[in-house]
């Protein structure tokens, strides 16, 4: 009884180990927007049981009957292995030293696969009570390595932080007599491209929004970011000074190496911009995605609001916390989508889950953008929105929102600009669109190299990218600023802390002071 028990137990364990094995590495946590302990593992742990329990009382009626059991049966179960085997093949892939991703986004990797595995399999379909046998000793004798990747899970994730870890730190207390005048709204859209908003953009595509705020803007052609990935470029850019490398510590730590900095220190105790506006006397919000900026930043902000990113397979979360039945019935879904080839069917994609998060992610935080750049007691807010990095969740034909069709980041790219004009529609109708200096630009470029070998890559996509795409945009409007100015020469945008900062103190008031503003800060950068 006790081997067919640790059996099934091992078989439900393997239908979820890519779980464990992202628990037991522990890079989840600074990510995570919830507990994981009460939003993934629980539900995975009672998924187990109900297996390992259904499994153990079907092999205890077939063994109790005395019939040998018919061939279909062991069919059956050779049939069910391949959703524990699938799994554990994708939590290998995630543990391997070896990238193996581009070797699996091939165009041959699967027609090979299937031509591999056509020997087994057949052996496996000719002797099927050998080949069950075999597959039921694998999983017991699997129990070792088991328990160690849980244990590891345990000690790494599950029991290593708090819950309070996962929740947001207290705000900066507001001021309620912030200098009148001029506020700063600061936004980044995440991987737009000069090259595809600007320079090389695609015949036919409308980015009217974008346009208009080029025509009365400061407009930089060159512009660089300080890093090519998020986790670089946004405490670059807060910090205004390149990070050499960020490490997550835990759910409410980031530690950052910079120039200054040559030992790694956590991110809030390195002043900011958002410090810069607190010490003009000015109140600052930050509306954001990625990084989990409520618990990194909450002592220089009076408002905050973030989501994360995606998870990895296995781990996945909502954006709200759910019942268990309903964090089950998740976890059925994106079990079955983790499952290798998953992405080239349509029906059960991880994408499609992904996109569907997305929407959610994204309205949220559209709606509490459009609150921050139209309220007049926030002196300086960071809008850094998950677009137009993918996936795509806009069709432009329909002019809304959808997880379906093969959109891609073009399409996204017409959702930033339509995001733009719906934030322009919100400060005007607040009477604060002349009043404000707008600086809109990007974390990175769009990184096709990357993208490229997705699933959902479009044609479109491919015949746009074969131009650099890179460099990313960079307008800044200044308050009763009408018309516009081109800069030529390379910008780092990691000038941006300094720009905001002298714009808030009043020292920059007209747009032909700008170029040598940024040339001055260049110039002292060390």
């Amino acid at each position: 009884m006790l081997r067919r028990l640790a059996t099934c137990a091992a078989f439900a364990t393997w239908c979820f180990l890519d779980t464990w094995v992202e628990f037991a590495e522990g890079e989840s946590t600074y990510f995570a927007r919830h507990d994981p302990l009460h939003a993934v593992a629980i539900p995975v742990l009672v998924w187990e049981l109900a297996l390992s329990l259904g499994m153990l009382v079907l092999w205890e009626v077939l063994r109790r009957q005395g019939r040998t059991r018919p061939r279909w049966l062991h069919g059956l179960f050779l049939a069910s292995c391949l959703l524990p085997v699938g799994i554990a093949a994708a939590a290998a892939v995630r543990v391997s030293p070896v990238n193996l991703v581009p070797l699996i986004r091939s165009h041959w990797f699967w027609p090979a696969a299937l031509a591999a595995c056509a020997v087994p399999v057949g052996a496996a379909f000719m002797r099927p009570y050998a080949a069950s046998r075999l597959m039921r000793r694998v999983f017991l004798y699997s129990w070792p390595v088991l328990a160690v990747v849980l244990a590891q899970a345990a000690r790494e994730t599950l029991f290593r932080y708090p819950a309070a870890s996962y929740r947001d730190g207290p705000l900066a207390a507001p001021f309620h007599n912030q200098p009148k005048g001029v506020r700063v709204v600061w936004i980044i859209f995440d991987e737009m491209s000069q090259s595809m908003a600007f320079d090389n953009r695609p015949p036919g595509m409308a980015l009217p929004n974008l346009d208009r705020l080029k025509a009365a803007s400061f407009f930089a052609t060159a512009a660089h970011s300080p890093g090519a990935s998020t986790r670089i470029s946004m405490p670059s850019l807060i910090l205004g000074e390149p990070v050499v490398e960020a490490i997550p510590r835990g759910p409410d730590s980031l530690y950052v190496r910079t120039r200054s900095h040559s030992n790694a220190v956590p991110l809030s105790a390195i002043p900011n911009v958002f410090d810069d506006a607190r010490a003009l006397g000015f109140n600052t919000a930050l509306v954001g995605w990625y990084h989990p900026y409520g618990r990194l930043l909450p002592g220089c902000l009076t408002q905050c609001y973030w989501t994360p990113q995606w998870l990895n397979p296995g781990i996945e979360e909502r954006l709200t916390e759910r019942s268990l039945a309903y964090a089950m019935w998740d976890r059925a879904q994106f079990q079955l989508a983790a499952l290798p080839g998953a992405g080239h069917l349509g029906f059960v994609s991880p994408g499609i889950y992904q996109r569907q998060e997305k929407i959610e992610l994204f309205s949220t935080l559209l709606s509490r953008a459009l609150e921050m750049a139209a309220d007049p007691s926030i002196g300086l807010v960071l809008l850094h929105l998950p677009i137009p990095h993918p996936p795509s969740i806009y069709n432009p034909s329909e002019g809304g929102l959808t997880t379906k069709g093969r959109t891609g980041y073009l399409d996204n790219l017409v959702l930033a600009d339509r995001t733009l004009g719906l934030l322009r529609q919100s400060m005007q109708e607040a009477g604060l669109w002349n009043r404000s200096a707008v600086l809109v630009s990007a974390d990175h470029g769009w990184r096709t190299a990357f993208w490229r070998s997705s699933p959902e890559w479009t044609a479109a996509e491919e015949a746009a990218a074969r131009e650099g795409t890179a460099g990313v945009p960079f307008l800044l409007k200044l308050p009763r600023q009408t018309s516009g100015a081109v800069y030529n020469k390379i910008l780092q945008s990691i000038v941006t802390r300094r720009l905001i900062t002298e714009i808030l103190s009043g020292r920059l008031t007209d747009q032909s002071s700008i170029s040598g503003a940024i040339e001055r800060i260049e110039a002292d950068a060390p």
